[in-house]
Parts: C-alpha cells; structure tokens; sequence
C-alpha cells in the first residue's frame, strides 16, 4: 500500500490528536476548536471538541477546488480507536488494507472503524461537499463505560468492521451537526451515538464465530456483497451462489458476511433497500406508491408495513 501513496497525501496517526496533524499539514487559519482552509484549496473547516473521558470529536464540512488525500493509519500496538462517519450526500471511496470499498451515507457502510493495525487511503473529489464526523476514543473506554472487551478488535489488518448508519444514529450526529458549539449537548449525543455502535460490535461478538479473514477472503465478500447492493434489484442470487462467488462454504460464507458487513445477506439487502425508500421519499422525488413499484413489492400496503417495521414510522410520516 505505501507504495501507491504519493507525497501529497496527508499523512495521519490515528493514536495522535487527529485536529493538529491537519492544521499541520493544510494551509489555513487555526483557533483552539477550528481550523479554516486556505481559499485557494477550497472552501472548508474542520471544527473539534474535546469530551470527558479522552474522546476527540471532529466536524469536517469541505468543498474543495483539488483532489483531497489521505493516508490514515492506526499502528499495531495503538490504543485508540477511531469511528469516521460519512455524513455526505455523495459516497467515498477508501482503499483499506489493500481493499477498496465505499462509505455512503444512505448503504449499510455509513460508519469505518479504524483499528489497531488498520490503514486507509483515501482520495476525495473536487467540487463536492463533503460533510465527515470523526469520534476517536481510548480503548479503556469500553471497559470504564461499558465493562467490556472486545476481541475482534484485536483482529489487526485481517480485518475490515464497518456499520450501516441507521437514522437513529445519524439523528445523534445531526444533532451535534447543528449545535456545534454546545459541549454539553454534543457530549450527550456522542455518548449515545458511541454506545449504540459498540452495542452493535458487541453484538457481533456475542453471535459469531470470529473468522481470521485472510485479504482474499475480505475481496471475495465485496465482490459478492456487489451483487446485493442494488435496491432495485429483483431477481437476487442465492447464498449458495454468492457463498460459490465468494470460494466458501454456505456456512463460512454466511458468518463471514455477517462478520464485514454486520448483516446476514438478505437484511443487508433489506437495509439497503429501505434507505433507498426513505431517501427518494425524503426528497419529494417518488410517492410511496411509485416507491412501492419500483423495488417490487406486490402491493403498497406490503411496502407500509416494510418500511414501518424498519423505520418505526410510516413513509406518509416523512
């Protein structure tokens, strides 16, 4: 991988305060809790907090005239752990451990963790806006607030965790996005937002045989999870067949995926589908009828209750 990156990228240590390597390596102005891009690189800031407990909170808003890039790395024998959040109407590509993938705000991949032994390369678009959230954490976090450890986070390079952003935590984020400069509200909503996504990592613990993937076997996932992201998709291939694709057994298969994406097959389907849904709804761009037809349900009413089971709210409600 290091051989791919060129001397421009940003180079940032995951187990260092994330704002002053930034305000280090850019061009701009820089307070205590802000720092500003020079107007020549784009228009952006990158607003921080720092929370009890040695928890980092960054605010990336950007919109940049250059290609953006960054290599990110948490070493080996790190303490700190790292949740990059992407908040942004559009996707970014990120080359982890040798493997590409996508972090999209409405996919089940809205959330990277970074952990020990973890490396990511990254280049972002030009005239984009790019709205990111960083939460970095002492690992003696989990243990002070939660009275747990986590194993699979002992896992290094051979593996990739990455969360779906459901609304309920993009809710918590949004809060902070909009009250940035209220500690005591974005403490709150941080705390809620980090116990939801560890309850999810503990979660996976608890009903998984942890696997030591091997680079090839976390490629043959992506390939076969490809085949799964298209909400409009009707005829999907069958766990056999994307267990075929992917060279494993049904079972390993099926724990493996589950293990990388968080979600057996068929939910992230599901997941993938009804993010669709509340999007193209939250834009005024289809009614939930023509919703209803597009991802093919036989009857509306079938949709409703769908997306009520998912959401929580009907999809008159958005």
């Amino acid at each position: 991988m290091e051989e791919r990156l060129d001397q421009s990228a940003i180079q940032i240590d995951v187990s260092e305060p994330i704002f002053e390597q930034f305000a280090a390596q850019l061009e701009g102005q820089t307070t205590e809790q802000q720092f500003r891009l020079a107007p020549h690189l784009g228009k952006g800031v990158i607003d921080r907090f720092h929370l009890p407990q040695e928890i980092e909170v960054l605010q990336f808003q950007f919109e940049l005239q250059q290609t953006f890039k960054i290599h990110s790395k948490n070493p080996n024998n790190s303490k700190w752990l790292l949740i990059n959040t992407n908040l942004s109407e559009v996707k970014l590509e990120k080359q982890v451990n040798e493997q590409m993938l996508q972090i999209q705000r409405h996919l089940p991949s809205g959330m990277l963790l970074y952990t020990p032994g973890t490396q990511v390369y990254s280049a972002s678009a030009p005239n984009q806006a790019y709205n990111i959230f960083l939460t970095r954490f002492h690992r003696s976090f989990l243990s002070q607030r939660f009275n747990i450890e986590l194993p699979l986070l002992d896992s290094g390079s051979q593996a990739i965790i990455y969360e779906d952003l459901d609304s309920v935590s993009e809710g918590w984020l949004g809060v902070c996005k909009d009250n940035f400069h209220d500690r005591l509200l974005i403490h709150a909503n941080v705390l809620l937002f980090l116990r939801q996504f560890i309850t999810k990592l503990a979660s996976r613990e608890q009903e998984n045989r942890y696997e030591n993937l091997h680079p090839q076997d976390i490629q043959a996932l992506f390939l076969a999870a490809a085949n799964l992201r298209d909400p409009l998709r009707q005829n999907l291939p069958s766990i056999n067949e994307l267990a075929i694709l992917a060279a494993m057994s049904k079972t390993k298969f099926k724990t493996c995926f589950k293990q990388v994406f968080g979600l057996p097959p068929l939910q992230y389907h599901q997941r993938i589908k009804m993010e669709y849904a509340r999007e193209k709804l939250r834009k005024k761009e289809k009614s939930p009828s023509e919703v209803s037809y597009a991802l093919g349900y036989s009857h509306p009413s079938k949709f409703t209750l769908a997306f009520k089971k998912h959401f929580g709210i009907l999809p008159s409600d958005i």
